[in-house]
């Protein structure tokens, strides 16, 4: 992993090549920095190593946020699930569904805020647990990958409070749904 950080440093300029000389080369790490000239001196390295942090098929993340947004916008108009399987499949980054995760709640808690106002009965969550379980049961998105996109939910939640008041609330009703349906590990306590 530092081997590849240094890699990619070199490939971005952010460090000279000569860091990596046999010069720099005598003290504890030799192994991580013989890893990094390896990976520097494959054929085509540059471009290989500029997908090295990013998500699947090389995209750079914020187009790959925008589609994302899209599929989830798209799915909460249409609730075709073999539609949304097949789009996350597509975007080739099941090290980011993490992200997709986070998105498509708040996405959902943002349609159902407005409903919740409303005094209506929101779908969205619901909805949206239902896309989550049919992706973990179909192991096309991890538990490990949905548990931590509600990680990442529950520390930015301030922030989503002041747009959706309610979004304390429906984060907990939104666990609950998804911890029924199977996408997360019991608690320990149960």
């Amino acid at each position: 992993m530092a081997g590849c950080f240094l890699a990619r440093a070199v490939v971005d300029e952010v460090l000279a090549p000569i860091f990596l000389s046999n010069l720099n080369n005598r003290r504890m790490g030799d192994e991580v920095v013989e890893k990094a000239v390896s990976l520097l001196s494959h054929e085509h390295c540059a471009a290989r190593l500029e997908k090295v942090w990013g998500p699947g098929d090389g995209r750079p993340v914020p187009e790959l946020k925008g589609v994302m947004d899209q599929l989830l916008k798209e799915y909460l108009l249409s609730r075709e699930l073999d539609e949304a399987a097949r789009c996350v499949r597509e975007m080739n980054a099941p090290n980011f569904h993490h992200e997709l995760v986070k998105r498509g709640t708040v996405i959902a808690m943002e349609e159902d805020g407005l409903k919740h106002a409303e005094g209506e009965e929101p779908s969205s969550l619901d909805a949206m647990a239902a896309m989550f379980a049919f992706l973990v049961q179909n192991a096309i998105v991890s538990e490990h990958q949905v548990l931590k996109g509600l990680t990442r939910l529950h520390q930015i939640l301030p922030d989503i409070k002041l747009d959706i008041p309610g979004a304390p609330a429906m984060l907990s009703e939104f666990e609950v749904m998804v911890r029924d349906t199977g996408c997360l590990p019991p608690k320990e306590s149960e």
